[in-house]
């Protein structure tokens, strides 16, 4: 018989990560209301989890990511089946077109504009590394062999970096990744 996740374990990792996984999830939902009611099913689904499962200390980070990636691209898609709203391009658009003012911020909004456009797993794999977890820990996530994730990570890196060459920016070739 498999020990369930006691409160304590819970409350820590709660304490420990709730607020990069919700930094994580505000990340791709853009809404903070929407991202507090994600951030609560995913410990919700980490007690479910933990009666089928054991959950080790080590790997609890991973495991609340892994699970705020699958709660979120539900959302997200529950999101698309209701598509009452359509602000979501124009919003992209007026942010596009109030970029002017600092050439940084211009390039910050057109990186952030190229990864909200990129599908999964590509627009996780950024999202994970921005929130600064190793790459052990997001082929612990998405089950990918290290290799694979470094080489779409590349990829990734190079794509964006095109991208921006494409809008006008001046991006040195940085070798080291």
């Amino acid at each position: 018989v498999l020990n369930m996740i006691s409160l304590d374990e819970i409350e820590r990792a709660y304490s420990s990560y709730s607020k990069e996984i919700f930094s994580y999830i505000l990340r791709s939902v853009h809404d903070h209301d929407t991202a507090e009611d994600i951030l609560q099913d995913v410990f919700i689904k980490l007690l479910h989890y933990s009666e089928k499962k054991e959950v080790h200390g080590e790997n609890i980070r991973a495991l609340l990511y892994s699970i705020a990636r699958s709660v979120t691209i539900d959302s997200a898609r529950k999101a698309a089946k209701r598509k009452t709203e359509t602000s979501d391009t124009s919003v992209i658009a007026d942010i596009h077109e109030s970029r002017r003012h600092d050439s940084w911020d211009e390039i910050i909004d057109t990186v952030n504009s190229i990864i909200e456009s990129m599908g999964e797993p590509e627009r996780s794999i950024i999202l994970f590394r921005q929130n600064g977890l190793t790459y052990n820990e997001i082929t612990s996530i998405l089950k990918i062999p290290e290799r694979t994730l470094k080489r779409k990570t590349r990829s990734i890196i190079e794509n964006i970096r095109k991208k921006l060459q494409a809008e006008g920016f001046i991006i040195s070739h940085d070798t080291n990744g």
